[in-house]
């Protein structure tokens, strides 16, 4: 799980139908991306279910989140897919002069998951972040 404050940009509101079904589910995406406490930046796209007449939010929506999330190992050319669970947007208009006033300074997301280590830490390319791999059970989107 990954908490925290996302911008939210390209917003749509989509159905979709799972395979062998005629029911329709809607989601509202969003390009929106993930900064890391070195700096490092990876594209991300946000899904949150959303009822049928709703519309997706405007661009440059500050919003905090909870979301589940998958990595796959082609980032940064393949974006972060991040399942949400609670998409909350910070109130007014994002293009208003004073919209980031209103937003707490948050800029680095909360990490949170359960899993087995499977690799030993490497440091990155930036000689400071340092990774590992975890196997972790739960999935996100079809």
């Amino acid at each position: 799980m990954v908490f925290g404050f996302f911008v939210l940009t390209n917003g749509d509101h989509v159905r979709t139908f799972r395979p062998g079904s005629s029911t329709a589910t809607y989601h509202c995406v969003y390009k929106t991306t993930i900064q890391c406490t070195s700096g490092i930046i990876f594209p991300a796209m946000l899904r949150a279910y959303s009822p049928f007449n709703d519309v997706a939010l405007p661009d440059n929506t500050v919003a905090f989140v909870s979301t589940k999330v998958c990595m796959p190992a082609t980032i940064p050319h393949n974006p972060v897919l991040l399942e949400g669970i609670y998409v909350i947007a910070v109130p007014s208009d994002p293009a208003s002069n004073s919209y980031e006033s209103g937003i707490p300074n948050f800029p680095h997301l909360m990490v949170v998951g359960l899993g087995s280590v499977v690799s030993p830490v490497r440091t990155l390319a930036d000689g400071t972040s340092k990774v590992f791999d975890i196997v972790s059970n739960n999935y996100v989107q079809d």
